[in-house]
């Protein structure tokens, strides 16, 4: 259930929701993601939400447009592991889910570094 007021707005709410069912192979690549009518009918939120959530997606490389044809799930980008002291500098924006479930969007040239403990 998607609360405004709870845990970030709405649509990085739906953001997160869609993007575990893509995770969790509910939405396999391929598939072609449910209209922005289904999402408002399952869901109850508004059609510019559920656009903005979707724009998440596209922004992580989860789903593609597809002119005429509709909006969906690509191949999952490739997970890569980082030990402490590595360093990553972005070539285009990167988006980072923390393990609380947060999603932070940062701009290209952004250096990223993890630290041990």
């Amino acid at each position: 259930m998607i609360v405004p007021d709870r845990e970030g707005a709405a649509y990085r709410q739906l953001a997160s929701v869609l993007r575990d069912r893509i995770r969790n192979g509910e939405l396999p690549p391929g598939r072609r993601m449910p209209s922005e009518k289904d999402l408002h009918d399952e869901f109850g939120l508004a059609r510019e939400t559920i656009r903005r959530a979707l724009a998440v997606l596209r922004q992580e490389g989860l789903i593609e447009v597809r002119q005429g044809h509709g909006t969906f799930v690509v191949d999952a980008p490739p997970t890569v592991e980082l030990r402490p002291g590595d360093q990553v500098t972005s070539s285009a924006a990167i988006t980072v889910t923390r393990a609380t479930g947060d999603v932070e969007t940062y701009p290209t040239g952004t250096t990223l570094t993890v630290r041990g403990k």
